[in-house]
């Protein structure tokens, strides 16, 4: 009689697992719908609606946090390398912060509202365009509140971040605010160099699937090391830019050695 494979179909128990955290994120998405209707009253809470709304997500998801470093002051612009839209969540779920994001997100249905509804701060394409975006990222830090800036301008599956793009530093340096770089990265499983396979998302790949194959799996890490903040004071963008891709690729890179036992 010959062998039959079950490789194929989740165990008893990782199918009930596997319900029951749908389950889960079907109340936490419905709650999600309520948090909408409650921000449109609520402006000035709807950060922390939203940072309450992305923790949920994280545990529904078995996200495990790992954070190092000094925490951002209020009013602190944060500079981050971009791996995926698990990005968000994470610095959601540790800040009560506005993004700044490509202006296209504001057109999708239900994720353009909340965006919009947690202050982000959309940028137009073109150089020529950022001035505006520029204004409102100095209002929000001049409010106290952070905004978490990713100036890669696009996801990448790499370690090291790519180049940065200096002008919505100019935010920081106009006002006088907190500039702090920070590194996030998803290890792996294996102790190996690099992302977890499962964490990139770049933006040829759809984000259902990309959603659903990181549901399915359970404990993936997220780490963010807060650097030391950049002093603004130069008044120069690209220099700025270059010291805070500098501080996080040192720290990407350093994840890369094995650690000592």
């Amino acid at each position: 009689m010959p062998a039959t494979s079950c490789t194929d179909s989740p165990s008893p128990p990782a199918a009930w697992r596997l319900s029951l955290k749908s389950l889960r994120l079907a109340g936490h998405i419905l709650a999600g719908f309520a948090i909408l209707a409650a921000m449109s009253l609520l402006r000035r809470r709807a950060g922390r609606l939203a940072g309450w709304w992305y923790r949920g997500l994280l545990r529904i998801m078995g996200i495990e946090l790992e954070v190092r470093g000094p925490t951002p002051a209020p009013g602190t612009l944060v500079v981050a390398n971009h791996v995926s839209w698990l990005d968000i969540i994470v610095f959601g779920g540790l800040l009560d912060a506005a993004f700044v994001s490509k202006s296209e997100v504001g057109d999708w249905a239900v994720i353009g509202r909340f965006a919009r509804l947690t202050g982000t701060i959309f940028l137009p394409r073109g150089a020529g365009e950022t001035r505006e975006a520029s204004n409102r990222i100095g209002t929000a830090l001049a409010a106290g509140r952070c905004v978490v800036l990713f100036p890669e301008a696009t996801t990448r599956a790499d370690l090291l971040p790519s180049r940065f793009h200096a002008r919505l530093f100019a935010a920081a340096i106009d006002g006088d605010h907190e500039l702090q770089p920070a590194a996030l990265h998803y290890p792996r499983d294996d102790g190996h160099p690099g992302h977890h396979p499962d964490a990139p998302w770049v933006e040829a790949a759809s984000l259902a699937p990309h959603f659903m194959t990181l549901f399915r799996r359970h404990g993936l890490r997220a780490r963010v090391t807060f650097c030391p903040p950049v002093p603004v004071a130069s008044g120069d963008r690209r220099a700025l830019a270059e010291q805070s891709h500098a501080a996080i690729a040192s720290v990407l890179a350093a994840s890369a050695e094995p650690e000592a036992d």
